[in-house]
């Protein structure tokens, strides 16, 4: 139990005892486990009852209101007319609220102690003796999709043992097999001659309490949908990284549905919509989901792409809602689905009526589409139905009884841009809310969170470090990944004869969680496959942009030690000093031309460079973007950059970028070929309105001189390095990399190869070797080894492709154009 600095309520006097009443609210993100068994309490009431950190207390849920309705008011005033003065009671409300909060309790805390949010509670001393359990029968709340074996009675004995107390009809829940399940505590034995007839028995679990887990069974008298076997709902603290955005939906959604009548005293109307968009799997159903948890509201689940029906108006008048209804009674709100099909206007009638509600519509973009580009009256018959309807919410808070408007619209879309635009308007969806990709530090949130219901060996540092190169992945990547981490735990920990091991040994370790990184790619980097599709755009993005995080390092570029550090200086530092940068003011380069004779490693210093710095790496065929549609080339170069902000921090690798930007009017005809819009797009996209952030762009090119000018400026392509051939110490580098790989004989000397090869470019000395190990096998078939003679054989039959005239050309351009080369 972990004091908690808060203001203490007075207290409720029920009958012949007075009970200190406490105001209960979520706990603080903790371990699962240990969170079932902690209390946070203020200091001023641990000292009234004479605790102390660590003792054990007793909690109790009080039938009582909630506090917003404890606080004194007459009911005359409750519902007071806009101009009337406020009464004092009401204007200290907000302060009072704050002061009202004395206890924190985690869900299934909650559940255990038969509490609920905003509720009162009583705290005590464990004054009962606790007797040592001698045999737990846990029972899943759901048909297992795993083996009942010891392993799991095992692995729930150790979850127990940290939970320590328990009693009859208590919930546990833990991760097993990759999933989040929850158990009752069906029996608890203490042993021969104790008596443990009563429910309210407190035991404890030790190493030598017996654990059994025993089938799921529907009962008559308990079933999923009985409040005493419902399992702990979604709640704010099972979301992580999100935090600023739950804290904006609190305020548009929380008040307006417990307390609609401060809206009227104020003259005001309560939001009525809120729209949550980002891309997919970064939270937004879950969010919408915690929000009827929290507040015990009526929910009505709206999936937008079911409602369309094929007859002539069905569609506005039937609509296929799975409604959850989220029951209150053990603070495990029950979930009941019913199927059936109702009018469009029926379920906003039924959120009124069964007020607090909350009506979610996911995937609101296929049911509200803009009208003028709908594709059939029947879309533009569906947006105009729910704009009237969300008019009538409107009006309905202008009314005398504010119970009926205590409903509000949440909306999810990853396509805010295809919503028609009347949706959009203040009065409707009065508040739009960007649920984005997770930096590092919200990747570090989510992590934490999932990983609390996780027996894991991962320190505070080892979260951090993963959540530093899961660049990308957004919270369903990083529960998937976490699913397929316990998988490999779980296979690791079992041998193939089915023999069990030490429970401490079954932990995810920081090794299992690398491995199911690999596994498991970031949405934001999956790309779309062949699907044999006829319309251009599907073929153009599928087959011109690669996605990938290559796996090349800086050991295997041999040489040009320059360049590599300009690289370096460009895009790690700013990811691994970005207070250096703040400090002085600078921001980092946004693009990096590389250019020089062909075969001089170019393409393969943008991959290490990817590799190194830990980027996710974006690979685009310039030449290949361009397309015989309208308006698709341009379309292609967007799609581009929308994947890399979405990954970012990444790099986008334009190979051959002279292809897609040659200097414009060179057609001659007057008007802007597709070139030429192409390049302006490129340009827009690197120095345009929207900013270009975490998103640096590396190109490759021989031939800079038709490069137009308006990309090498400053600010667009910073950093010009000229990538000449491989000096005699390089020379000496790539044949070193080279023979690691190749079995060459003892007579191979590097310092004579290196000394031979002047002139050639690094993919030429790879040639070389290659030539040398075919002259190899040519001469003998079973050759085991590449001799001294093979590789004279193959430098006598090459041919240097870089000649003086080529290395001329682009000195010449590097002092004619004056541009800042290395």
């Amino acid at each position: 139990m972990s004091p908690k600095q808060k203001q203490k309520h007075q207290p409720v006097t029920t009958g012949e005892e007075t009970i200190p009443s406490l105001i209960v609210q979520s706990a603080p993100n903790t371990h699962v486990a240990r969170a079932a068994r902690r209390v946070y309490l203020s200091v001023q009431f641990m000292q009234q009852l004479g605790l102390a950190a660590g003792d054990h207390v007793v909690v109790k849920g009080v039938v009582r209101r909630r506090h917003c309705l404890a606080i004194s008011l007459n009911p005359t005033n409750r519902y007071v007319s806009p101009r009337r003065r406020l009464p004092p009671t009401l204007l200290a409300y907000s302060n009072l609220t704050r002061q009202l909060i004395d206890i924190q309790l985690s869900n299934l805390a909650r559940l255990n102690a038969d509490v609920k949010l905003g509720h009162l509670a009583h705290v005590s001393q464990l004054k009962e003796t606790v007797i040592p359990a001698f045999k737990v029968i846990l029972r899943p709340l759901a048909q297992a999709e795993f083996p009942i074996d010891e392993m799991l009675e095992v692995y729930a004995k150790e979850i127990l043992m940290d939970v320590r107390y328990l009693a009859r009809s208590h919930f546990v829940e833990f991760q097993y097999f990759g999933k989040q399940h929850t158990f009752c505590v069906q029996d608890v034995s203490g042993g021969i001659g104790i008596d443990t007839a009563v429910c309210t028995t407190v035991f404890s679990v030790s190493r030598d309490t017996k654990v059994h887990v025993v089938p799921f069974e529907v009962d008559e008298d308990i079933t999923m949908t009985d409040s005493t076997f419902a399992p702990p709902s979604i709640s704010y603290d099972s979301i992580g990284g999100l935090e600023c955005q739950i804290r904006i939906v609190r305020e548009m959604v929380e008040l307006p549905l417990k307390q609609p009548e401060m809206f009227l005293q104020y003259g005001l109307r309560p939001p009525k919509g809120v729209l949550l968009y980002g891309p997919p799997g970064t939270g937004k159903t879950l969010i919408a989901r915690a929000v009827a948890a929290e507040t015990g509201s009526h929910v009505i689940v709206v999936n937008g792409p079911e409602i369309i029906s094929k007859f002539y108006g069905e569609t506005e008048q039937k609509v296929a809602v799975a409604r959850e209804l989220w029951c209150v009674e053990r603070l495990g709100y029950c979930l009941s689905k019913i199927k059936s099909l109702q009018q469009l206007r029926d379920i906003f009638e039924d959120a009124a009526e069964n007020a607090p509600s909350i009506i979610f519509i996911d995937e609101i973009d296929a049911l509200c589409p803009k009208r003028d580009e709908a594709a059939s009256e029947l879309e533009k018959r569906i947006v105009a139905t729910l704009l009237t309807l969300m008019d009538g919410v409107s009006s309905t808070a202008t009314t005398t009884d504010p119970r009926r408007s205590r409903f509000i619209v949440i909306g999810a879309t990853n396509r805010p841009n295809a919503l028609d635009e009347a949706l959009r308007r203040p009065g409707r969806l009065d508040r739009e809310i960007e649920i984005g990709i997770p930096n590092s530090s919200a990747r570090y949130s989510i992590l934490a969170t999932l990983l609390r219901n996780i027996p894991h060996s991962l320190s505070d540092d080892n979260i951090k470090g993963l959540a530093a190169i899961s660049h990308g992945y957004v919270g369903a990547d990083l529960a998937a990944v976490c699913r397929e981490a316990g998988l490999k735990t779980i296979k690791r920990c079992v041998s193939v004869g089915g023999a069990m091991v030490e429970a401490d040994q079954m932990r995810v370790s920081t090794e299992d969680m690398r491995n199911a990184m690999a596994a498991v790619r970031p949405s934001a980097m999956r790309e779309v496959s062949e699907t044999g599709c006829n319309v251009p755009c599907c073929a153009l993005f599928s087959k011109k942009i690669i996605l990938d995080v290559p796996k090349v390092y800086w050991t295997d570029v041999g040489g040009q030690q320059v360049i590599k550090q300009k690289l370096k200086e460009s895009v790690e530092w700013p990811l691994q000093h970005p207070e250096s940068f703040a400090r002085l003011g600078i921001r980092p380069p946004k693009g990096i031309l590389l250019y020089g004779p062909p075969g001089c490693s170019k393409t393969l210093m943008a991959k290490a460079l990817a590799t190194e710095a830990g980027l996710n790496f974006i690979a685009v065929k310039g030449p290949e973007l361009f397309s015989k549609w309208v308006g698709e080339s341009e379309k292609a170069v967007r799609e581009v950059f929308r994947k890399a902000r979405a990954a970012s921090p990444s790099i986008v690798f334009f190979d051959e970028i002279d292809a897609l930007t040659v200097k414009r009017g060179g057609d001659g005809d007057g008007g802007a070929s597709v070139a030429d819009r192409v390049l302006s797009q490129l340009l827009n996209e690197l120095d345009g309105i929207e900013p270009l952030v975490n998103v640096t762009v590396v190109a490759a090119t021989n031939r800079p001189d038709i490069i137009d000018s308006a990309l090498l400026r400053p600010g667009r392509i910073d950093r010009i390095l000229y990538v000449s051939p491989p000096d005699l110490a390089s020379r000496r580098d790539i044949f070193r990399i080279q023979l690691r790989k190749m079995a060459c004989s003892q007579d191979v000397e590097v310092e004579e190869l290196a000394e031979k090869t002047d002139g050639c470019s690094g993919a030429e000395v790879v040639s070389i070797c290659q030539e040398a190990a075919l002259f190899a096998m040519d001469e003998d078939l079973e050759a085991t080894e590449v001799k001294r003679t093979h590789f004279l054989q193959a430098l006598s039959s090459f041919t240097r492709r870089i000649t003086p005239e080529m290395i001329k050309f682009y000195d010449d351009f590097k002092n004619r154009s004056g541009l800042r080369s290395v």
